[in-house]
């Protein structure tokens, strides 16, 4: 009887340690088991095999895939990466990663999409490292995260390996001369808006954007980014002609986004359905006082994955259309899209900037905070933190719903003040 007890106590610590290891995964994304991803991390970059400390760089981090999921999360991030080098041929765009997807090694990965190994550290991913390879770099303008993440943490490695801005600051500041002046950051994963970007905004200060509902993986078709439910393989393009000036195969990894869902989060840590927002949000927790913020903003749109190709030298209303590419979600109805970005005008042109795009109730957010918190209960068993499946919004109803119309106008103000 005491052997069984026994017994029965280690099978109850089996399955809570595999719940807690899960803690912060949240996405839609497909799983899958498998035990083929390492302890390392491996450092390439975009056209070249060397890296230079002087040059301006632009860092793309892409998080842990845990095993279950494919290579989905490695091609947001290059497709990213490869837009930056189109765009500023003279500056360096280097990839950071502990890929682990499904049933490939890390080597096959990089392999895969022709990518250098320039470094390869066998070392578990997490904040000190990463703070570690940035550091070399004397120039950043820019910082995506891509991959899992909670309203708490970004996930680079399968374990250990979360970066908590609130707990991190001291390391995370170190990289704070080393930022541009109107650099910015990107998080690309669900939830990340709630604490992690004003947080990551205050600890930086540089815009940052995070999602708050979940994210989903949108496939280049022959009409636009969508995702798998709204459309057929036989609408895939085989070469992205649109996002690139130069057109690039789909096979080096650059027809698939990650971007925000048009749903309320529902997923690991619980069901988000009192509120959220279909669209990424900065925040600026710093002195504004030189609309930065805005500028930077400008700047980070010019580098969108769209479906259009853009620079400072395009018109606005070419760079408005990506705007609406960002704000606006896609769907298998497509008057969804169109009566988006006809909401977003007419809100603008009567002065209201009234208008909801996001189904239920849209958060109101400002660029320091969004009225809301995320409140969980505590875990049943060892350890403290969120309880998986507990989570939920907690904020009040936004009856005046004008964070996506104000939004818009940071972007327009943004582009005129960089001409």
């Amino acid at each position: 009887m005491k052997n069984l007890k026994i017994m029965a106590l280690l099978v109850v610590a089996a399955i809570t340690t595999n719940v807690f290891a899960q803690a912060d995964r949240s996405g839609d994304t497909s799983s899958s088991l498998s035990n083929k991803g390492s302890k390392e991390y491996i450092v390439t970059a975009i056209g070249t095999s060397t890296l230079n400390p002087d040059l301006v760089t632009h860092v793309v981090v892409v998080g842990s895939s845990v095993d279950e999921d494919s290579d989905q999360f490695f091609q947001s991030g290059l497709i990213q990466a490869y837009k930056y080098k189109e765009m500023y041929k003279d500056h360096q765009v280097v990839v950071i990663s502990s890929p682990d997807v499904r049933s490939t090694d890390n080597e096959e990965v990089l392999e895969k999409f022709n990518l250098p190994i320039i470094k390869q550290i066998g070392t578990n991913f997490n904040v000190y490292n990463l703070v570690e390879e940035m550091l070399f770099f004397k120039k950043i303008a820019s910082f995506d995260y891509y991959g899992h993440s909670s309203p708490w943490a970004i996930k680079l490695a399968k374990s250990n390996g979360t970066i908590e801005p609130g707990s991190h600051k001291s390391t995370l500041q170190k990289l704070n001369s080393h930022f541009t002046k109107l650099a910015y950051a990107t998080l690309n994963g669900c939830n990340g808006g709630f604490n992690i970007a004003p947080e990551l905004s205050s600890v930086w200060k540089i815009p940052v954007s995070g999602s708050l509902t979940s994210t989903q993986f949108e496939r280049l078709q022959t009409d636009g980014f969508y995702k798998k439910a709204d459309r057929t393989r036989e609408d895939y393009v085989q070469v992205n002609d649109a996002t690139f000036t130069s057109p690039l195969d789909c096979s080096v990894g650059v027809c698939w986004r990650l971007k925000t869902a048009r749903k309320n989060y529902s997923s690991y840590w619980g069901n988000f359905k009192d509120g959220g927002l279909s669209f990424p949000k900065f925040f600026c927790n710093f002195d504004n006082s030189d609309k930065r913020c805005q500028k930077s903003m400008a700047l980070q749109m010019l580098s969108f994955t769209s479906t259009t190709s853009i620079n400072l030298n395009s018109s606005l209303e070419e760079y408005k259309a990506v705007v609406f590419d960002y704000l606006c979600s896609t769907a298998l109805d497509k008057s969804y899209f169109t009566k988006c970005v006809n909401g977003i005008k007419n809100a603008v042109a009567n002065n209201s900037l009234r208008f909801q795009a996001h189904p239920g109730n849209a958060l109101d957010c400002s660029f320091k905070k969004c009225n809301a918190s995320i409140k969980c209960k505590k875990k049943r068993f060892f350890g403290s933190g969120p309880r998986g499946g507990s989570c939920k919004v907690i904020t009040t109803p936004n009856s005046n719903p004008t964070t996506i119309v104000r939004e818009y106008k940071a972007f327009l103000e943004g582009w005129k003040l960089l001409h």
